[in-house]
């Protein structure tokens, strides 16, 4: 039996946070890094792994690569994926991202509140990625995106940056900040999505505010 649910993302840039237990990246998390850096170090070279997302396209629907995932229904289908490699091919290389257990664990609260109530999106008793860093013993200078639905390292970074349904595809500026230095990331499975990946990021390890030029 085919099943579909929609392509659902989130981003915002600055917000506030909440709390949970903090643990080394597991191996699915450590890899999701891996391929933001991969990214991160060749955008342009980057739209050739893009490109190999068109032949999955029925109309709008995503067919999933593996027996353990689920075909996808997009807002825009195929288009969004030209968008982002016409989009893609003038960035430059930009810096590697360290990996942040501070930013990791405010990642991981948000994870661990959505994953037993299904929501979505950057906020839960109105707190926000920056509270969950504050409540972290850092700061609220912070850039969180989250992706939902999507079971391997690869996928969560192809729809960040593909950004289907986002006008301002504002996840895939959110991985071209060149100001980001630092990152955690924490999933875990959704009640509704099956998965969701939570990435936060900063200039500095724990989202204090930067040095001043």
């Amino acid at each position: 039996m085919m099943m579909s649910v929609r392509w659902t993302t989130a981003a915002l840039l600055l917000g506030f946070g909440a709390v949970a237990a903090s643990a080394a990246p597991s191996r699915f998390e450590a890899q999701v890094l891996a391929e933001l850096n991969r990214f991160r170090s060749d955008p342009a070279a980057y739209t050739d792994v893009l490109r190999s997302y068109r032949p999955r396209f029925e109309g709008r629907l995503l067919i999933a690569e593996a027996d353990d995932e689920i075909d996808i229904m997009t807002n825009e289908g195929v288009i969004a994926v030209d968008e982002a490699i016409r989009d893609l091919r003038s960035e430059k290389p930009l810096a590697r991202l360290q990996q942040s257990d501070k930013l990791a664990a405010a990642a991981a609260d948000h994870v661990a509140v959505q994953s037993r109530s299904g929501a979505v999106g950057h906020y839960t008793r109105g707190n926000g990625p920056g509270e969950r860093m504050k409540a972290r013993g850092g700061g609220p200078y912070v850039n969180e995106v989250i992706t939902y639905g999507h079971h391997s390292p690869a996928g969560v970074v192809h729809q960040l940056l593909i950004d289907d349904g986002v006008p301002d595809r504002g996840h895939r500026h959110s991985l071209l900040r060149p100001t980001h230095r630092y990152a955690g990331v924490a999933c875990g499975p959704h009640r509704v999505h099956r998965t969701m990946c939570v990435t936060l990021m900063s200039q500095t390890p724990d989202g204090s505010p930067p040095p001043p030029p």
